[in-house]
C-alpha cells in the first residue's frame, strides 16, 4: 500500500512561522512534523509515499530527498495552485489508481502511530476507512456522527455552534474510485465523503490518544507536549558535555554535541537538539524543547517553550509559553510574560483579527530571523514577525 501526503497548503493563520516554511517542517519535540509522520508510517509497513508540495517546498526537498534516509521512497508531485484537498489528490492519480491507498494531512499530529490503527480496521473490514477523533472543541473541523456499527452516518462541514463531536481526524484509507467521485464532484473532497457516507458507507476508526491539527501558533506549544507526555526515559548523548553539577529530573532528552554548564536544572520532560550550549545556572523546565544550534545564556529560565534551532537567549531571560522561529535571537533580560494580570484567557492576533486561545497561561510568538534587544518585556500573546528588529532598551 502507499500513502499520500498532502503538504502543499500554506496557512496565513499560523503567523509568524508559516512565511519561511511549510507546516509539516515545523519541528516539533526535536523532530519535524513531516519526519514524525513518515517515521509512524515506515513502522506501520508503509516504504511507498507520494508526497504533494508546493509552499517551500525547497526545503521538504533538501531535509527528505527520496527518502532513503528515513528508509521510505519518496515521490513528490508539485500542486501548482493550491485548489484544496480534492484538487491535489487528484493530480497523484496515477500512482494511486491500482489499489488502496492512505491519505494523510500532512498538519495532523498524534502522540501514538495512528496508522497501525487504521489499517488494522481496513484489513478487517475490507472498505474504505476515516480516522475519527474528539478534540475539546470541533467547530473548526468536519463534524461526523456514527451509527451503532461505528459507520459514518452523517457529516457536517465545520458546523456555526461549537460542541463535543467526532471530527475527521486527516487520515483515511481509500479506494481508487474516489478519482471517480473527484471527476463527478468538481474535486470537491467533502462532496465525495458525503457520497461514500449515502453509498458504499465509509467506516470510521476511533483515535482515543492525542491528536492535534495545526492551525494557530498556540498549538505549536500543545503539540509539542502532547508528544514529551509520551516520553518515559531520558536519552542522553554520549557525546553530550555536562560540566560540573547538572540536575537532571524525569524525561531528558540531550542530543549530539551539546554543552551544559554547571549549576543548570533541566526538568523534564525537556528536550536539547544537537551542538547546542546552555550557561551556568539556568533552569529548564518541562515541555521546553531547544532547537539545535541554540544558545541559551547564564541564569535565564525556559518553560513550556519551543525554539525551533539557532536561536540565541541572552542571559538573564525568562521565556515562559512562547514560540522562537530559527535565528531569532534576544539580547540579555528578555521576559515574555505569559498571563494577563487578571489571569483572563490570552487573546492572539490571527491576521486582521484577535482569536481567542482560551488560554490562562501564553507568551510570544516570534518569528524566524527576528533580533530583539536588550531589556525587552513582551506582553501575553504577542506576535513579532519574521525580520523584524527590535532595537536594545536604553534608557539613559
Amino acid at each position: 500500500m502507499k500513502a499520500v501526503i498532502l503538504a502543499a497548503n500554506r496557512s496565513t493563520r499560523l503567523s509568524p512561522f508559516i512565511q519561511t516554511r511549510c507546516k509539516p517542517m515545523i519541528r516539533i519535540a526535536g523532530q519535524y512534523i513531516l519526519e514524525n509522520t513518515i517515521c509512524y508510517l515506515r513502522e506501520a509497513g508503509i516504504h511507498e509515499i507520494v508526497l504533494v508540495v508546493n509552499h517551500q517546498q525547497e526545503l521538504i526537498r533538501q531535509y527528505f530527498g527520496s527518502g532513503q534516509i528515513l528508509g521510505v521512497n519518496i515521490e513528490y508531485v508539485v500542486q501548482e495552485e493550491l485548489l484544496g484537498i480534492g484538487h491535489a489528490l487528484s493530480l497523484c492519480k496515477s500512482s494511486l489508481e491500482k489499489k488502496p491507498f492512505l491519505l494523510v494531512y500532512g498538519d495532523v499530529m498524534t502522540d501514538y502511530n495512528p496508522f497501525l490503527s487504521i489499517l488494522q480496521t481496513y484489513t478487517e473490514l475490507d472498505r474504505e476507512v476515516a480516522m475519527v477523533a474528539l478534540p475539546e472543541s470541533s467547530k473548526e473541523f468536519g463534524n461526523v456522527y456514527l451509527d451503532h456499527e461505528m459507520k459514518i452516518s452523517r457529516l457536517i462541514e465545520k458546523p456555526e455552534t461549537d460542541q463535543a463531536n467526532y471530527v475527521f481526524a486527516g487520515m483515511y484509507v481509500l479506494f481508487p474510485k474516489i478519482f471517480d467521485l473527484l471527476n463527478e464532484h468538481q474535486q470537491n473532497i467533502s462532496r465525495c465523503y458525503e457520497q461514500m457516507i449515502e453509498t458504499s458507507g465509509l467506516q470510521a476508526c476511533l483515535w482515543e490518544k492525542g491528536w492535534i491539527d495545526m492551525i494557530h501558533p498556540w498549538h505549536i506549544l500543545g503539540a509539542n507536549r502532547m508528544l514529551m507526555s509520551s516520553w518515559e526515559t531520558a536519552q542522553i548523548d554520549s557525546s553530550a558535555k555536562l560540566l560540573g553539577h547538572v540536575h537532571i529530573e524525569g524525561a531528558v532528552r540531550i542530543g549530539l554535541n551539546v554543552t551544559i554548564e554547571s549549576g543548570t536544572v533541566l526538568k523534564g520532560p525537556c528536550y536539547i537538539g544537537a551542538n547546542s550550549y546552555v550557561g551556568n545556572n539556568t533552569l529548564v523546565r518541562n515541555f521546553s524543547a531547544i532547537g539545535p544550534g541554540s544558545i541559551v545564556g547564564y541564569g535565564s529560565e525556559l518553560k513550556n517553550c519551543v525554539l525551533f534551532g539557532n536561536n540565541d537567549v541572552g542571559r538573564l531571560s525568562f521565556v515562559g509559553d512562547s514560540v522562537l522561529g530559527e535565528n531569532a535571537n534576544s539580547g540579555p533580560g528578555l521576559t515574555t510574560v505569559n498571563h494577563t494580570i487578571d489571569y483572563k484567557p490570552v487573546t492572539c492576533r490571527s491576521g486582521a483579527t484577535e482569536v481567542g486561545t482560551g488560554l490562562i497561561k501564553l507568551g510570544a510568538f516570534i518569528g524566524d530571523s527576528v533580533y530583539i534587544g536588550a531589556r525587552h518585556t513582551l506582553g501575553p500573546g504577542t506576535i513579532v514577525e519574521s525580520g523584524e528588529i527590535i532595537p536594545d532598551s536604553i534608557t539613559l
